[in-house]
């Protein structure tokens, strides 16, 4: 069976895999939106409040706060507030947020030592190569000390 566009499918969910499926779509929806200026008008954000709004058919009322005009709701309070949402969130971020800056780091340090055309001229292979090199200098650093030892000052 093949679903077109537009068409609808019936689909079973125990409780358990029905509050998984909200968190994911929760977190989702958080991740696209991050930095959208309308974060209320767009599929990803009608799909959550979809979502949200069948909470209370699987006994997950404190999740919603519903809008019984729309037959839709919204994370409620108490789902934001979940510890469990929370955790998922700040691993995410930590993760990203040092990932992010070692990777900008070794691309600096090796921009660097070789400057940009000799970067150019390198081979995929060669560049991966010389930049995991950066990259396990930071990693260890970051793993030794998190970000204590990191400053920032003007570049001579």
């Amino acid at each position: 069976m093949h679903i077109k566009k537009g068409e609808s499918m019936k689909i079973s969910f125990t409780k358990e895999q029905f509050e998984t499926l909200l968190k994911a779509v929760y977190l989702g929806t958080r991740m696209v939106n991050a930095y959208e200026e309308d974060t209320e008008n767009n599929e990803y954000a009608e799909l959550q409040y979809y979502l949200f709004g069948l909470a209370k058919d699987f006994g997950l009322d404190e999740f919603a706060d519903p809008d019984e005009k729309q037959k839709t709701a919204r994370p409620s309070a108490a789902f934001e507030e979940e510890q469990a949402v929370n955790e998922i969130i700040e691993r995410y971020d930590d993760f990203t947020f040092l990932d992010k800056l070692i990777y900008n780091l070794a691309g600096r340090d090796m921009l660097d030592k070789h400057g940009e055309k000799a970067l150019e001229k390198m081979s995929d292979e060669e560049f991966f190569e010389e930049e995991e090199s950066f990259v396990e200098k930071y990693q260890k650093e970051f793993a030794k000390n998190g970000i204590k030892n990191l400053t920032v000052s003007k570049r001579k």
